[in-house]
């Protein structure tokens, strides 16, 4: 379920700012593990993708396939960043059946476990804030929107890009080898 506004996360990009879209999950850096800071784009901007991101989200926390599918680009990726240190996809994601299916799943897993979404701004685009039942930051999700549908999704739940957001949790973390 989705709580609140979206608030303001802003984290380094990859090297001037690239775009990071293609590129296999270990190589996009920090994509969204965001700083607190504000970075929310112009009002006009703002509104749209604040919509784009409650829809979608709301969407994907339903189960609700079709509209979902309706929100992806047919060249959508979804890059997944646990750093070895959390649950992550290891590869891109490139399907848009494979990315809803994989935003499905992974937010019935977390439903279940009692975790939350807090819509917030990631490195200037609309995204979230994944917390656990205790309020402890699990993962980030930012959305890259270009012509009214979402291009890529950047999660990141390494628990070392995630510290300066607030308390991390465990909820991804892999067993230490």
């Amino acid at each position: 379920m989705l709580r609140g506004g979206l608030g303001h996360c802003a984290g380094a990009r990859g090297a001037a700012g690239q775009e990071h879209r293609g590129q296999d999950s270990g190589e996009q850096g920090d994509r969204a593990g965001g700083q607190v800071a504000d970075s929310a784009p112009p009002p006009a901007r703002r509104a749209e993708g604040e919509q784009l991101a409650s829809t979608f989200f709301e969407a994907a926390a339903g189960g609700d396939m079709d509209a979902l599918l309706g929100m992806l680009a047919p060249d959508v990726v979804f890059h997944g960043d646990g750093g070895g240190k959390a649950r992550a996809i290891g590869r891109s994601v490139t399907d848009p059946q494979r990315v809803a299916q994989l935003l499905t799943g992974g937010l019935r897993r977390l439903r279940t476990l009692g975790a939350a979404l807090r819509p917030a701004w990631i490195n200037g685009r609309p995204g979230a804030v994944i917390l656990d039942a205790e309020g402890r930051v699990a993962s980030v999700v930012e959305l890259d929107i270009a012509d009214g549908v979402v291009q890529a999704v950047h999660s990141v739940s390494n628990p070392d890009k995630l510290g300066h957001i607030g308390p991390v949790s465990d909820i991804a973390r892999l067993p230490e080898r």
